[in-house]
């Protein structure tokens, strides 16, 4: 009997790490996503089927989305990836500003009535590979892949319309985050008050702002149009987009296979997402009208006019926000006069 013992204690010796690794193998690690837009909302819907497609593509990963701030607004999204309290979140780049200043670029005069070709053109270039660099270097995140779009972002208001670069003044603007929001707004002579999104329909209706700084198909999303949001000014203010985070902790774990799956199928959603998101914009406005909804699109030489007004605001906006003037003159340069 005394030399069965070892024999035992040798043969558990090879079966037990086998039997760890495979546990190892079956257990799923937990891919938790944190957004801040509605259910229905295009980018909700298409991080939905990113998680999905993820899902089939690695069985080890099981993976979760939370809409509406549930887990986290936008604003708090970066300290909680970055503090491994959420695996990822894809907030706007407005949110993010606060803790990166560069990202104020996208939100500067010389980009008012800007096309999203030109926009695109900064953020999937050499602009878009230095903001990211910078992130990952200050927080605990991966990039994993593309920005998602939302669209231009135009000023809605309730009771007054706006048909010139004059109507802005004394107006009560909402605007969802980045200071550089505030800064340009303020220099047409408005109010610009920051306000998230969870708070805005009580805002709203006790009318406390005016008018808001959004898309479309946001405005579509909560049928803005029910709480007295009646009138748009199409001047394409900025193009909004989202910038996929993801928990460094969460990210080595993934094998190299593993990682190059992730961005694989986060790419392939991000484009699909891209052109829906253009789709989304053009529907949503056509329900905005339907429902009584009223558009003005300024001139060319009235968008030529507001940006020249505007570009006297931004060395001023560029200094206050402690952009870096060097990626200012790159951006610049890429997207020309």
């Amino acid at each position: 009997m005394k030399k069965v013992w070892p024999l035992l204690l040798f043969y558990s010796l090879l079966i037990f790490p086998q039997r760890v690794h495979l546990e190892a193998q079956t257990q799923k690690r937990l891919l938790r996503i944190s957004l801040e837009n509605t259910l229905n909302h295009v980018q909700t819907r298409n991080v939905s089927r990113f998680a999905e497609t993820l899902s089939r593509r690695l069985p080890s990963i099981q993976v979760e989305v939370y809409p509406e701030a549930q887990l986290f607004r936008d604003r708090d999204a970066l300290n909680a990836v970055h503090s491994g309290k959420v695996e990822m979140a894809v907030p706007g780049t407005w949110n993010l500003e606060p803790f990166l200043p560069d990202l104020g670029l996208l939100l500067l005069p010389f980009l008012y009535g800007r096309s999203g070709g030109e926009n695109h053109a900064l953020v999937d270039g050499r602009v878009g590979e230095i903001i990211q660099q910078k992130l990952e270097s200050l927080y605990d995140v991966r990039i994993p892949g593309l920005w998602m779009d939302l669209g231009h972002a135009h000023v809605f208001t309730l009771t007054k319309s706006i048909v010139r670069m004059e109507d802005f003044k004394n107006l009560r603007i909402r605007v969802a985050g980045g200071k550089a929001n505030e800064l340009r707004l303020i220099a047409l002579g408005s109010y610009a008050i920051t306000i998230p999104w969870p708070e805005l329909i009580e805002r709203i209706r006790t009318r406390m702002v005016e008018g808001l700084l959004t898309t479309y198909e946001t405005v579509r999303s909560a049928e803005l149009w029910t709480h007295g949001v009646r009138y748009v000014f199409e001047d394409n203010q900025y193009f909004p987009m989202y910038i996929p985070l993801v928990s460094r902790v969460f990210w080595d774990t993934l094998t190299l296979e593993e990682r190059s799956m992730f961005r694989l199928v986060w790419n392939e959603q991000a484009r699909i997402e891209r052109e829906e998101a253009l789709e989304a914009q053009a529907a949503s406005k056509k329900l905005f009208i339907q429902n009584g909804g009223s558009v003005t699109v300024p001139s060319k030489s009235e968008l030529h006019r507001i940006r020249q007004s505007l570009m006297s605001a931004q060395s001023s906006i560029i200094q206050q926000l402690r952009i870096d003037p060097e990626l200012v003159g790159y951006a610049e340069q890429e997207i020309g006069p």
